[in-house]
């Protein structure tokens, strides 16, 4: 990925993040090529660093969403240019502002990748599925947890599973299982 010089940092640290996020997967049992890898967020603790993280990464592309979730703001911003990550190429950037949580590491931190709903499938009935394929809740290095976040205006349905290691002390990533791509819940 080529950034700009104000996030060099955050490039050289994009390799380290894909080395954590393979050491997830595996530990998933699952194969990151066999996956839309829809985008790749970051964390940030203050906001002066979200801030500036923000009139970076628009200098590489622009903002396709900035609305507030669950009570902060979060930014996707399409790059211009796509880099490689796991064997993929990915345009989109998640940036949550802070809300209330120190996050270990002020850097990469999860991607969401795309396991879409079966035909006529609930939500209900995903997730079920989704935990009965991959077991990921009996692994007990593993953390899991359901989510449905929404913003102002999203018309479907878009839950996640969120994927972890317990202990966070040596990989702090994880890795988010949605039925929708980013760009299909904003109908871009």
């Amino acid at each position: 990925m080529k950034l700009n010089e104000n996030l060099l940092m955050l490039e050289k640290e994009l390799e380290d993040f894909e080395r954590k996020i393979q050491e997830l997967a595996n530990m998933m049992a699952i194969n990151l090529s066999d996956y839309e890898i829809d985008h790749i967020a970051l964390r940030a603790n203050s906001e002066q660093k979200a801030k500036n993280w923000l009139t970076h990464l628009v200098k590489c592309g622009r903002i396709l969403s900035d609305n507030i979730i669950n009570g902060r703001s979060i930014y996707l911003i399409q790059l211009e240019k796509p880099f490689a990550f796991a064997g993929q190429f990915v345009d989109v950037i998640e940036l949550p502002f802070p809300k209330n949580k120190q996050y270990p590491q002020e850097t990469w931190e999860h991607i969401e990748i795309v396991v879409p709903f079966l035909a006529d499938e609930s939500t209900e009935a995903w997730v079920e599925r989704i935990n009965k394929q991959f077991l990921w809740q009996r692994l007990p290095k593993l953390t899991t947890k359901v989510s449905e976040p929404k913003a102002e205006g999203e018309r479907l349905s878009n839950p996640s599973i969120a994927v972890g290691f317990v202990d966070k002390s040596e990989n702090y990533t994880c890795i988010k299982v949605h039925p929708y791509s980013i760009k299909k819940i904003l109908e871009v």
